[in-house]
């Protein structure tokens, strides 16, 4: 466990500053927030990530026009996949992980916890001004 939070801090450690985009109810735009505010921040200049935690919903690789993109494995964990030529905006979701985009995910609280935690430490973010985080809707454990 401890080396899973070493590199957690290290894979955060050039992150300037963390947003995240929540409620308690699905269908309510979280999404769409977190798109918008990625796109604002890019405008003014900024280099932001996003990282696609909703796993039974993941929205934003759709909404960037990045569905069927790989992630791929570096050195030190997975590149974000870039939404265009001048890297200034990346996506880590779970959609790039499944198998089958269309197929429900069904999974509970520890497995869960687990795949957050896992896309906390082993994403390699690089230098950004923002990483936006897109949550789960609810108020359960993974929040």
């Amino acid at each position: 466990m401890a080396e899973s939070d070493e590199r957690e801090q290290n894979n955060l450690s050039r992150v300037d500053h963390v947003i995240l985009v929540l409620s308690g109810k699905g269908g309510v735009g979280k999404s769409t927030v977190t798109r918008q505010i990625a796109l604002g921040l890019v405008e003014e200049g900024k280099k932001v990530g996003i990282l696609d935690i909703d796993l039974c919903g993941p929205s934003i690789p759709h909404m960037f026009s990045l569905t069927g993109r790989d992630v791929h494995q570096g050195t030190d964990g997975w590149i974000p996949v870039y939404v265009d030529d001048t890297q200034s905006l990346c996506v880590m979701s779970i959609g790039f992980l499944l198998n089958n985009k269309d197929e429900a995910v069904v999974w509970r609280g520890p497995k869960k916890n687990a795949m957050i935690k896992q896309f906390l430490s082993d994403v390699v973010w690089g230098q950004l001004d923002y990483l936006i985080i897109d949550t789960p809707p609810g108020t359960s454990d993974e929040h």
